[in-house]
């Protein structure tokens, strides 16, 4: 057995050194990712004179956790860590062992897995993550998306699947904080992050190191039950139970263990319920403009000019997408993108275009026909233009409204 959660008088050479490596390789990533950024001359320092990658990397959060930047500081962690290890094992080598760091080192994990797996998994039960495919993601052909683009596409477009994922999650952090059922929920998240590790490092998504390090500290606490698993899934065999080794004995000290535990549960669970709960509320709580949709350019007039619909011309518009949360597109004709801010004023009848992160402002007249067309006159990057627009409709995207079938006599792929 190379760990046990029962209390064991000496430990081998081999589990030493293996606990000392985990014990200062584990504490240092979560060390480094909380402190990360107040290291920036040593990891500066150690790119430039060990790694020769030269330091002038980015420090500055991008929603990345794949950077040079990480890179860098899961080097000099594993570096920190070795050394650590060595003169920790020459300067504690008479240690028989190492039960009560190691119960509370499976505390630290524990309390890790249940933070990262609450907030990954109720942010996807509440679809925070994932968002509902935006209008221009609608118009964009498959073959042009990127791999992470596929992936979120995919995961934005099912409520249900998001609820699923985010539910085992969640299961699997809840589990590990209880000591009766750490194993199972090291289970679970090992299976759960294993898939998202993999999608990680299949569709290019810049969480790779996290995800996969979210496996090994499940796969640690799950480590001295490998045997008894062995046994009871493998080998079709009897499992002796196992008497846990607490550090402590005392009633009362138990006792106010078990509430504290309770309320870090119930605090961290309800207020992570809160916060999804009002990202989610602020987002669809963004009202959607009455001109909100994919408008096609039937007529384009610039200046005097009448311009034909041309799939060459770089000029022309094709789309004009009005999403919520202000955002706009207009799609040319040769599929290229711009992106806009806009703002409406339905009184007045206006829209306002917005470019360059909104210091320029494009007003338009608009005008909304009874047959259903979107009529728009003003003035863009120095052009005159009238605009004769029609709504498409969300009927012909397959996508929206294919729904859900339980009789299937073919499979249904166009």
């Amino acid at each position: 057995m190379i760990f046990s959660q029962e209390y064991q008088t000496n430990w081998n050479q081999k589990q030493k050194l293996l606990f000392r490596f985990l014990f200062s390789y584990l504490t240092l990533y979560i060390a480094f990712l909380l402190l990360g950024f107040a290291l920036e001359s040593p990891l500066r320092w150690f790119a430039n004179n060990l790694l020769q990658w030269g330091g002038d990397f980015e420090i500055k959060n991008t929603g990345s956790g794949d950077r040079a930047y990480d890179y860098v500081k899961l080097g000099l962690n594993a570096v920190l860590a070795v050394i650590t290890t060595l003169i920790w094992s020459v300067a504690d080598r008479n240690r028989a062992s190492y039960n009560q760091l190691y119960y509370w080192f499976r505390v630290f994990i524990r309390l890790t897995l249940f933070a990262a797996m609450l907030l990954y998994g109720l942010v996807k039960v509440f679809k925070g993550q994932f968002s509902d495919p935006n209008l221009a993601r609608l118009l964009e052909p498959v073959g042009e998306l990127s791999p992470m683009g596929l992936a979120w596409t995919f995961m934005g477009h099912s409520l249900a699947y998001n609820i699923f994922i985010g539910f085992a999650e969640v299961l699997g952090g809840l589990l590990v904080i209880f000591r009766k059922t750490v194993t199972l929920g090291a289970l679970i998240i090992i299976g759960v992050m294993s898939n998202v590790a993999m999608m990680n490092f299949t569709y290019d998504i810049p969480v790779k190191l996290f995800s996969v390090h979210l496996v090994i500290f499940a796969s640690v606490l799950a480590l001295p039950d490998l045997k008894r698993l062995m046994k009871f899934f493998v080998k079709n065999e009897a499992t002796a139970r196992v008497e846990h080794y607490v550090p402590f004995t005392e009633p009362t000290l138990k006792k106010i263990i078990s509430v504290v535990k309770i309320l870090v549960t119930v605090v961290m669970v309800g207020g992570t319920i809160l916060q999804c709960f009002i990202q989610v509320k602020l987002s669809g709580s963004q009202n959607k403009s009455e001109l909100y949709g994919i408008w096609e350019a039937e007529v384009f007039t610039k200046g005097q000019d009448t311009i034909p619909p041309l799939i060459t011309d770089s000029y022309r518009w094709r789309y004009l997408l009005l999403d919520q949360g202000e955002t706009a597109f207009i799609k040319k004709m040769n599929d290229v993108l711009l992106p806009y801010e806009y703002e409406t004023d339905s009184a007045a009848q206006k829209l306002t275009l917005y470019s360059n992160n909104g210091s320029r402002a494009h007003p338009f007249g608009y005008r909304l026909t009874d047959q259903g067309y979107l009529q728009i006159s003003g003035v863009i990057h120095g052009d005159s233009l009238q605009v004769t627009l029609k709504k498409k409709p969300r009927s012909e995207f397959l996508l929206l409204n294919r729904g859900f079938h339980w009789v299937n006599e073919k499979p249904f792929k166009p």
